[in-house]
């Protein structure tokens, strides 16, 4: 630049204004937009004459400086400018290029169509107008117009647009040369085109291409270039949806970590900024929506509230963001059981729905938002009068979408599962016809060949299921069974809805009568649950989504015992129980005989798991442990290709069970619908035990009735404990000991029984089953007639079993008391120097303060023996977030699983409800003496209630000073009967404590 003293013609201050101007272009900076507009100024005062050339400048300036910070102002001074400039020189087509891409800008941010169809065709006059003389036309122009003609196909559903957009933007891609950073952008926007193709035309060529495209983009441009973050955002876009296409994570997690990248550099105000983040959003909840991610959701409706308010009011896209955060709150509904977020949700649905114009093109789809956030609502409260509102809105929605819509569609699917749950609160005729009329489509399509949404087969199996029970009628149970088969044979659908539907389909032969046909449903889902609860996800979300299966072993098993085949009763249930405790022991397996065929893929799956197992949750993303998931998922799917591995790590088979009463019976009680049984395992056999006194629903009211009492510790509980003891040895206990030959004795050494209760049963003290009133009522009582042991699944038994049993006896044992605190125990010191005076060998004594959590888990991993006198808490929605509570705070229930001790034998936990598990997630077997298993420790001793400070101490004693080399299990029964001489009729005393593990 010249010297500022020295006098500048027009000429030279507007060179520098385009210099400036270009200069903020390139780094995005507005400084030097507002000196070139100045310079502009003193350019028109010293030549008026030229105001055509200084407006066509002066509109450049003012929509560089809204394309980098998006303020509606700048395009209200940019659009007259250029407009000024073009009827200057009419046939300008520079400045018919200019006006066209302001015009764009104007319609991306008013939404006024006008304003684009305008554009478009000044575009093509600048197109038209610079192709002289076979020269082609200048690629910023065609780039331009392939802009303008993407907006459009995007706004109007406009095919043709759509292909035309492609082509100018290729031509553009072609007609360079230009740098690398505009070139890259020429071929980012060729690849949105591309997407927009695709999106109308679901022609999986055109997104294969416009991924292509993307990589070239992000290859060519330099990292710190404007136009970079956008050549990420776009390949991000496009590989959500080839996940959303395919079902593969891979893309997704790509998807994810690229997004992330374009935002990273970006400022907060920049006005792509909610573009992005709205991008990033829709791969976050992709990824909840296929996989139950509650992570991602978490942040994707972080980055929806971002992106809203990011979006000035009154731009053309902040009410569909608006009502897309409203989508992601439904959604974390869904996953998390808030209802204030559906709440939050209505009142954002509402807002645009007053505020926007009656006329407005979105507002059917807003209409059906705000009824998916009623659905949901009015199924929470069972509410027909909410899904009643809902199902207006979604009639309205459909009636003003017409048949041809894409949206016409979506609107009946979602009509049909609204009115579908409201018939299986109330039954209506006339809604279900409504219903079966708007699934039609889905009806007629129900092949398999045909590529359909499962999630819509699923609701017409629900339909029909719901008619069925309703009316009995033969045709609709055939039409739910053929809907349920053909949703769980679609490979490409969320696995969730897979094993939704074969185990809907397997309820439904089941009670039919149909139970060969009900194994086959059955062992589908059951075949899914590992990847429902796949290792990809958090803990917490694969917890959340199992509950949708609870009970599904069960029925599996209850079918194949009425096929008379109880071994095959027992591998069922064994498979549907104890899904995560068999992840983390299929992580720590050692398989000699993989090792020896195929040592590199050992060691490779090895690898993969000690990764999944290594690394804290605290210390890796989400998309890490999916990474590492999706790697063991490969190494195993390669050692099942191997000859004589197909079934590595599934099913263990009968024979593999039966190995775990080499040491006495164990005992299996399943509690179905149709049936309640008990599956007596010897070394010899599976046999299968009715148990007609005994069915589900009374179970789950008699344990309700338990529950309720020993939580209160009021004045009528131990009458409740005796009523549920002795309704037990009526129904369950007696009966199974009597087939077992097991009849009363006087002699020490009682027989060996194993428990493994399932659903309701599994709160109940078995071991304590009796009536326990009268003096003489050993003969009746479950501890005067065996010792009784109990295991959270047969595999975690085998695998307790196989552990080495020298090992805990030499090395130090740990005790652990902490008296202290708001709610005091004060026989805990107490109780802590009577087990360290009774125990052998050294012990680390870690009494209140000292008992952190640091100290305890370094002292443990080394121990052979543990105690621990302390509170202890259940958590009934989030049971691996269950807790011992330390002096500095809680040790949870997935940290202790997570550790590892290789000389543990036995734990004792004097703390409250250390066995008992969630009701919410029975077959899981979540809990703290359960979780100590997984650390390594062959016995727990664990309690199902909360036990008197002194009951507790007293009991601990008895334990400790049984005879020496007396096992855990049976110095557990001395104790309780001892206890139980002295308060007969107080078993809130001595019942609650349980033994958990090896002989």
């Amino acid at each position: 630049m010249s010297d500022q003293n020295t006098p500048r013609s027009a000429q030279t201050w507007g060179r520098e204004a385009r210099e400036l101007i270009r200069e903020a272009a390139r780094t995005e900076r507005v400084q030097p937009l507002a000196e070139a507009i100045r310079h502009l100024a003193r350019a028109s005062e010293i030549h008026p004459d030229h105001g055509g050339d200084h407006a066509e400048d002066i509109g450049s300036a003012y929509l560089t400086w809204y394309d980098i910070t998006g303020g509606l102002a700048l395009l209200e001074r940019a659009l007259p400018a250029c407009r000024f400039a073009l009827e200057s020189d009419t046939d300008s087509a520079r400045r018919m290029s200019n006006l066209g891409l302001c015009l764009v800008r104007w319609f991306e941010h008013t939404g006024q169509i006008q304003a684009l169809d305008e554009a478009v065709e000044l575009l093509r006059a600048a197109v038209t107008a610079d192709e002289t003389d076979g020269r082609p036309a200048r690629s910023s122009y065609l780039s331009n117009l392939g802009l303008a003609l993407t907006r459009r196909a995007e706004e109007t559903r406009d095919v043709n647009a759509a292909g035309e957009a492609v082509e100018a933007h290729a031509r553009a891609v072609r007609s360079g040369p230009g740098d690398a950073g505009t070139t890259a952008a020429m071929l980012s926007n060729l690849g949105m085109a591309r997407m927009v193709a695709h999106r109308l035309t679901d022609d999986s060529e055109h997104l294969a291409q416009a991924i292509g495209t993307y990589y070239e983009a992000v290859a060519l441009v330099p990292e710190d270039h404007p136009y970079a973050p956008g050549c990420l955002a776009g390949l991000g876009d496009a590989l959500t949806a080839a996940a959303e296409t395919g079902g593969a994570v891979e893309p997704r997690i790509e998807a994810i970590e690229v997004l992330r990248s374009a935002l990273v550099d970006l400022p907060d105000k920049h006005p792509d900024r909610p573009v992005f983040l709205s991008q990033l959003a829709a791969c976050l909840r992709l990824a909840f929506a296929r996989d139950g991610d509650t992570l991602a959701l978490t942040e994707a409706v972080a980055c929806r509230r971002d992106a809203v308010s990011g979006t000035p009011v009154g731009h053309h896209h902040r009410w569909s963001r608006t009502a897309s955060l409203a989508l992601a709150l439904r959604s974390l509904y869904e996953a998390t059981g808030d209802v204030g977020t559906l709440h939050e949700g209505r009142e954002l649905l509402t807002g645009i729905l007053r505020d926007a114009p009656e006329d407005h093109a979105d507002r059917a789809r807003w209409h059906g938002d705000l009824a998916g956030l009623l659905h949901r609502l009015g199924a929470h409260l069972r509410s027909t009068d909410v899904l009643a509102e809902a199902a207006t809105l979604l009639r309205r929605a459909a009636t003003s979408t017409g048949a041809d819509h894409p949206d016409h569609s979506m609107h009946l699917s979602n009509l049909a599962s609204l009115l579908t749950t409201s018939l299986e609160l109330t039954w209506d005729a006339v809604a279900f016809d409504e219903a079966a009329e708007a699934l039609r489509p889905v009806a007629r399509k129900a092949a398999p060949s045909n590529d359909i949404n499962a999630g819509d087969l699923l609701t017409l199996g629900r339909l029909h299921q719901a008619r069925y029970r309703h009316t009995g009628a033969d045709d609709a149970g055939e039409q739910a069974t053929d809907a349920f088969a053909s949703a769980a044979r679609a490979t490409t659908a969320p696995v969730g809805i897979r094993a939704m539907a074969g185990q809907s389909l397997g309820h439904l032969h089941s009670a039919a009568g149909r139970h060969d046909s009900a194994l086959a449903a059955y062992r589908t889902a059951l075949e899914l649950l590992d990847l429902v609860a796949w290792r990809g996800l958090d803990r917490a979300d694969r917890e959340r989504l199992l509950t949708d299966f609870t009970g599904l072993g069960n029925a599996a098993a209850a079918s194949a015992l009425a096929t008379g085949s109880p071994e095959q009763a027992l591998t069922l249930l064994e498979q549907g129980r104890g899904v995560l405790i068999g992840q983390v022991l299929d992580d720590r397996a050692n398989d000699s005989g993989l090792e020896e065929a195929e040592p590199d893929l050992a060691a490779e799956l090895r690898t993969a798991h000690e990764a999944l197992e290594r690394i804290p949750d605290a210390d890796r993303t989400p998309l890490d442990r999916q990474r590492l998931a999706l790697q063991r998922d490969d190494v195993l799917e390669r050692v099942r290709a191997q000859p004589d591995f197909a079934h590595f790590l599934r099913a263990p088979d009968p024979a593999e069970l039966r190995e775990a009463a080499l040491h006495g019976p164990l005992v299996t009680l399943n509690l179905a619908a149709s049936r309640c049984d008990a599956l007596i395992t010897t070394n010899r056999s599976t046999d299968a035990l009715p148990l007609p006194d005994l069915t589900a629903t009374d179970a789950v009211t008699r344990a309700n009735t338990f529950i309720q009492a020993v939580n209160a510790n009021a004045w009528g509980t131990n009458d409740t404990i005796r009523e549920t003891l002795a309704w037990l040895w009526d129904t369950v206990t007696a009966p199974v000991l009597d087939r077992l030959g097991i009849a009363a004795t006087d002699t020490e050494r009682l027989p060996h029984v194993w428990w493994m209760p399932t659903g309701a049963l599994s709160v109940l003290p078995l071991h304590a089953a009796g009536h326990h009133r009268r003096r003489d009522g050993e003969s009746r009582s479950a501890l005067h007639r065996a010792v009784s042991s109990y295991t959270p699944t047969i595999r975690m038994l085998r695998h307790i079993q196989q552990r080495a049993l020298h090992e805990g006896q030499s090395a130090p044992a740990l005790v652990v008391a902490i008296g202290s605190g708001p709610t005091p125990l004060p026989h805990a010191v107490a109780e802590a120097a009577s087990v360290a005076s009774r125990l052998t060998g050294p012990v680390h004594r870690l009494l209140d303060a000292q008992a952190t959590r640091r100290a305890v888990v370094d002292q443990l991993v080394a121990s052979g023996r543990a105690h621990f006198v302390c509170h202890a808490t259940t958590d009934t929605t989030r049971p691996s977030a269950g807790f011992l509570q330390l002096a500095d705070g809680r040790l949870r229930i997935r940290d202790i699983a997570a550790l590892r001790a290789p000389a543990a034998d036995t734990v004792y936990l004097s703390a409250c409800t250390t066995a008992l598990g969630s009701s919410r997630l029975p077959d899981e077997v979540i809990h703290l003496s359960a979780a100590f298993h997984l650390t390594g420790f062959r016995h727990t001793i664990g309690t199902l209630w909360r036990v008197p400070d002194r009951a507790a101490a007293q009991t601990a004693d008895l334990v400790y000073g049984a005879p020496s080399r007396t096992s855990p299990a049976y110095a557990l029964n001395r104790a309780a009967r001892t206890m139980r001489s002295q308060y007969r009729v107080n078993p809130y005393e001595w019942a609650a404590f349980a033994h958990s593990g090896s002989s």
